[in-house]
């Protein structure tokens, strides 16, 4: 009786946080989505970092012409094994590219080709389980760059989208000390440079959404422009309460949900520089914005490298190639194409395990004794 007690306690005690939670973000959604046209956030002073030349808070986009373009994703996939004393790594990457003519069914090309065998690659390095974790990443973030550099060699997309960040998201401090982790994030940001500079002389988009993005830049700029924002009328409900906490408990994607209608997006911004190390070579300017491109889906997070000097407005001219190849369904609103690559992409859990099985059975160890301790408890 005592544990369905505790049980309950603690399903309420959840239930109170989050309906706490939506009350506060349902606030901040109806304040800022009254004044999303209005609101200027090219005007606020430079101090605050919004660094946008887009003259409202919400910008709507019209769909493309998906007609005579071609566009392209990449996706990775990757099944991990650690193992007593070495990890094993089976990674796969593929692009596609859409084409669509007039009046013709789209043709559809697979780089390397439609279901590639997958890398396998192996460490007997000393690693702890978070250092494992940074090179697994680092492994499939090299092979999916890699495969987007191979389209591009061998192809003239229009736009080149990336399943994930258009940076090598890794946590570089983590692994600074650590000479050969630091080597393969050095070996991926060479290659990143390499898509960069290829997409620009082929004069291709290059762009990468992040579907479930769990960042609060946005908020957190915000949090610091609310209290001029509160000499407004729209937003004199703020002067009654202590929105500060509020705000930063908030996601972008959270507040972003019922702020933003199918085909918009918010003001671009500058979100970093690509170089940290790289002192004699060239730099380039990442931007983001937050674009929704399905009703009942959270907005994606698209990210750019600022490529072409000549282009204007890249943001609008992104934000609409991808609504048009989005929105197929009201909760799902990937890219056509990143969902063909993920399909693609894919690797079974089995194939892993008879992998194990095989470099088991050659090496004269079972596959059981291979596993570590917690995976082989015989009363668990």
């Amino acid at each position: 009786m005592s544990e369905k007690k505790n049980l309950e306690q603690a399903i309420s005690k959840i239930i109170k946080v989050i309906k706490e939670y939506n009350k506060h973000r349902k606030l901040f959604q109806d304040l800022f989505r009254k004044v999303k046209y209005q609101l200027n956030p090219s005007s606020f002073p430079e101090a605050f970092q919004f660094n946008t030349k887009d003259t409202s808070f919400i910008v709507r986009v019209p769909q493309s012409s998906t007609t005579g373009l071609k566009y392209s994703g990449v996706d990775g996939g990757i099944i991990h094994r650690s193992m007593n004393f070495f990890d094993v790594a089976l990674i796969r990457a593929v692009g596609v590219l859409f084409y669509h003519n007039k009046d013709e069914k789209p043709k559809v090309k697979y780089f390397p080709e439609k279901n590639p065998f997958p890398d396998i690659l192996t460490s007997v390095e000393p690693l702890a389980q978070n250092e494992i974790d940074y090179l697994i990443a680092l492994w499939r973030i090299q092979k999916e760059i890699r495969c987007a550099i191979n389209l591009l060699e061998n192809d003239s997309p229009d736009i080149l989208i990336l399943d994930g960040s258009v940076l090598p998201v890794i946590d570089v401090k983590s692994i600074q000390g650590n000479e050969f982790l630091f080597s393969q994030y050095l070996r991926l940001k060479a290659l990143y440079r390499r898509l960069y500079t290829l997409s620009r002389k082929k004069r291709c988009l290059l762009c990468g959404v992040i579907k479930d993005s769990r960042s609060a830049i946005l908020t957190r700029k915000l949090s610091l422009i609310l209290p001029h924002l509160s000499k407004r009328p729209e937003f004199k409900e703020l002067l009654n309460i202590d929105y500060r906490p509020i705000i930063k408990q908030l996601r972008d994607t959270d507040l972003l949900f019922n702020v933003l209608d199918i085909n918009e997006r918010t003001f671009e911004s500058h979100l970093s520089k690509f170089n940290e190390y790289e002192k004699d070579l060239e730099d380039f300017d990442i931007h983001f914005f937050y674009l929704k491109t399905a009703e009942y889906d959270t907005p994606l997070r698209v990210e750019f490298p600022v490529l072409f000097s000549d282009s204007t407005n890249l943001a609008q001219t992104i934000s609409s190639l991808i609504c048009s190849i989005s929105t197929f369904h009201p909760e799902y609103g990937l890219p056509s194409v990143i969902i063909e690559a993920d399909a693609r992409a894919k690797i079974r859990e089995d194939d892993a395990d008879i992998l194990i099985d095989e470099i088991s059975s050659r090496i004269g160890y079972s596959s059981f004794s291979l596993q570590k301790r917690r995976a082989r408890n015989p009363w668990s």
